[in-house]
């Protein structure tokens, strides 16, 4: 039942998450108001516990000017996964299929329809100063309203698919414990839901050229049986001439009908009839 595959759906949504995040600037005033200094705030793929912790416990912060250290080290920013949920509402019809051709060697590529799971993220902002935090949030709040959304290429067949990624809380959270000596931190956690998907594996299968579109059943009077090699006293078939694989036909090409009739006497709805 189940085949190994690897479409990276889930990989791709958190990749596209965190690159939402990663230029993100805040700049250094003087007293004048004017930027001498713009900073890169750095993120990284981790828990919020894990990324105070780490904090917390870095080097530079062991040492004898820890004005100086946070300095170096804030701001920051850090998020993960918290959770994959199934969204029904945006659930289609799963036998639904989408293809594409790759070559002409006769097969094209098909894949069921994608599986719609919501994704929810959260990110921590930690700075040394309010006016760094607002800086970032100030940035970032800008291009949610509340969605924003970005373009992935999932699959080879479903490439260029819109991810919204929707904002649902913002919370800012102020140190105020410990004495004069100890430099505060300022935290905001915001809460983020992408409505991604996940694909199935990418089935291939051969081009349909010819097909059996009528049968004609009746029964002889003489000796009440069927007749023909399946059964039907007439069948049509109908054959594509042309490179296997085209998508269209090429200007040359047609179809052609191979028609096939038994001469007997068929027995049709009281009454008799000479297959020609």
């Amino acid at each position: 039942m189940f085949d190994v595959f690897y479409n990276e759906s889930l990989r791709k949504t958190v990749v596209a998450f965190g690159s939402l995040f990663d230029e993100i600037f805040v700049q250094r005033r003087d007293k004048n108001g004017d930027t001498v200094k713009r900073v890169l705030v750095p993120i990284t793929y981790s828990p919020k516990e894990k990324f105070i912790r780490m904090l917390n416990e870095y080097p530079l912060l062991k040492g004898d000017d820890t004005t100086v250290a946070i300095s170096e080290v804030l701001p920051r920013m850090g998020f993960n996964l918290t959770s994959i949920n199934y969204d029904p509402t945006r659930k289609r019809n799963t036998l639904s299929q989408r293809y594409a051709t790759t070559d002409t060697t006769g097969v094209y590529n098909r894949q069921y329809a994608e599986v719609p799971y919501t994704l929810n993220f959260s990110l921590t902002i930690v700075t040394r100063t309010m006016d760094d935090a607002l800086q970032i949030v100030e940035q970032i709040l800008a291009y949610f309203t509340p969605d924003f959304t970005v373009t992935l290429n999932y699959t080879d067949i479903n490439a260029k698919v819109d991810l919204p990624i929707i904002i649902q809380s913002i919370t800012p959270e102020v140190d105020y414990e410990g004495d004069t000596n100890t430099q505060r931190t300022i935290t905001f956690n915001m809460d983020f839901s992408a409505l991604s998907y996940i694909f199935s594996p990418i089935k291939t299968q051969k081009h349909i050229t010819k097909t059996d579109i009528t049968n004609f059943f009746a029964f002889f009077e003489d000796n009440g049986c069927v007749t023909g090699p399946t059964g039907a006293a007439s069948r049509i078939i109908t054959s594509v001439t042309g490179p296997s694989g085209a998508d269209t036909l090429p200007p040359l090409a047609g179809t052609t009908q191979e028609i096939f009739v038994y001469p007997n006497t068929l027995s049709i709805t009281g009454g008799t009839q000479d297959a020609q």
